[in-house]
């Protein structure tokens, strides 16, 4: 070899190693022939090490099929040549790897050029665990989705991933005509905004506020749709649940009038912040990832937290509701005593602050929503011994047997209810808290669940020394 070649190269792997991307080859088992300097810092592992062993042993479990196959497609077609992997380093800790492949003259090893992107992934981590999204390709064959999709679905990405997306729409609640609209409403505006029922892995119906958009290169074909989506699930089934009770429930005008409004109310009252919480998730992703712009990790996460405690904070009230709505549960017969005391377990109550005198009575009732409903009353009791901050505040319970009918009576000292509005206090969104933590719910919801569904009596009364009872009347046996 001449002194010329020797020369060239020496320089060439000064080149090699120098180089701020990892530069590797490997045989088509994926064996290292060589690393050069920077596969040490990226991987962790010493040049000596990496030589003893195979690329494929470093990469996670998950990517490690895609990419044998990437290995043998590439010995085929050369053109086939890139992917993203992440690999586990020599200390546990997870790097990502944009890779590409190119194949020697020689048809016998391939070089491997790797840049670490584990900073650039781990944003994007942060967007793929709150944000809802679905990518298909042209056909409609999933190609991506999100941890957050996964969670809502309960599916796992790789049962999703290569199936068409016609498998998660709900046709028995969609419209016949929604896929239809979808299509003309995307041929004219390049894109698509509503609302759509998909499945999830238990064939469960999940109501979703969708925005679809095309893909496109940078030639600007199509090649394939992103979908985000907002979950609304609580607030349809809220919806129709409301449109059952007011086209079955004929026998009591009376509640059914204040049900309906009720459920109007609050239709209204959350419509607004529903829809801009919707609005901020879908503008947030599409500028991250459709339109190209910059969202610092720093900007993104407290609107992404924001947005999901407020999301929580619905979906709590919604729950309360949904427990009128959606009344769960068998009349069984059991000790009334029971109950009570899974009830103060239940709240907030202080028990030093409980005296007790029950007698043994069973009552033919249904269980946990007896138990949610005195939970409520408790908890009321309980900050009212807060607020009022009186020595010896006490809560007391007693029980009583009546006829066909039992007593409970719950009360405590911490003041009376002023009369011009103790009249409401089981109305909605009525609250005497001069801090309204709370938005007034649970006695109204307690109110309809004894009268309602159990077809009890529940009332408030102020008596001497100071003293709020609230006296629950309830049948002993099923009417």
């Amino acid at each position: 070899m001449s002194q010329a070649t020797d020369k060239n190269n020496q320089i060439l792997k000064e080149v090699i190693n120098n180089s701020w991307s990892g530069i590797g080859i490997v045989d088509f088992s994926s064996r290292f022939i060589f690393v050069n300097e920077a596969f040490k810092p990226i991987l962790g592992y010493s040049k000596e090490e990496l030589l003893e062993m195979s690329f494929h042993d470093i990469i996670m479990p998950k990517y490690q099929k895609e990419f044998l196959e990437l290995l043998k497609t590439h010995r085929e077609n050369q053109y086939i040549n890139n992917m993203l992997v992440g690999c586990i380093r020599k200390d546990k800790q997870l790097v990502y790897l944009d890779l590409s492949l190119k194949q020697m003259s020689n048809q016998k090893f391939i070089v491997i050029n790797v840049n670490d992107v584990t900073k650039n992934i781990s944003d994007h981590e942060i967007f793929d665990r709150y944000v809802i999204q679905l990518h298909v390709d042209t056909k409609g064959i999933i190609t991506q989705v999100s941890e957050a999709f996964c969670k809502l679905t309960l599916f796992e990405e790789d049962e999703l991933v290569g199936q068409s997306y016609q498998f998660l729409i709900d046709e028995k609640n969609n419209r016949k005509n929604t896929q239809e609209e979808a299509f003309e409403e995307f041929s004219l505006n390049g894109q698509f905004t509503g609302i759509v029922a998909i499945k999830d892995k238990q064939s469960e119906c999940l109501w979703v506020d969708v925005i679809i958009k095309a893909i496109k290169n940078k030639y600007g074909d199509t090649t394939g749709y992103s979908a985000v989506m907002f979950d609304i699930t609580n607030q349809i089934k809220l919806q129709q649940n409301t449109e059952i009770l007011e086209e079955t429930i004929v026998d009591n005008l009376d509640k059914l009038q204040i049900m309906s409004q009720t459920m109007r109310t609050v239709a209204h009252e959350w419509r607004q912040p529903l829809n801009s919480i919707s609005l901020n998730a879908q503008n947030l992703l599409i500028s991250y990832e459709l339109m190209g712009d910059t969202v610092s990790k720093e900007e993104a996460i407290p609107i992404l937290q924001g947005m999901q405690d407020k999301i929580q904070e619905l979906s709590d009230v919604i729950s309360q509701f949904q427990y009128i709505t959606e009344f769960h549960g068998n009349f069984v017969n059991v000790a009334l005593e029971t109950i009570i005391k899974r009830g103060m377990d239940l709240s907030i109550v202080d028990n030093s602050l409980v005296q007790v005198n029950l007698v043994p009575i069973n009552i033919n009732t249904c269980v946990e929503p007896l138990i949610q409903t005195l939970s409520f009353v408790f908890n009321n009791a309980q900050e009212a011994l807060q607020r009022a901050q009186i020595e010896n505040p006490f809560i007391k319970v007693e029980v009583q047997e009546l006829s066909n009918k039992c007593i409970v009576s719950i009360s405590n000292n911490g003041g009376h209810i002023p009369s011009d509005i103790i009249e409401n206090i089981f109305n909605p969104y009525f609250s005497t808290k001069t801090e309204k933590n709370g938005v007034g719910l649970s006695l109204y919801v307690a109110k309809m669940i004894i009268e309602f569904h159990l077809k009890g009596k529940i009332e408030a009364q102020n008596i001497d020394d100071d003293i709020v009872e609230f006296k629950i009347r309830l049948p002993k046996e099923e009417i």
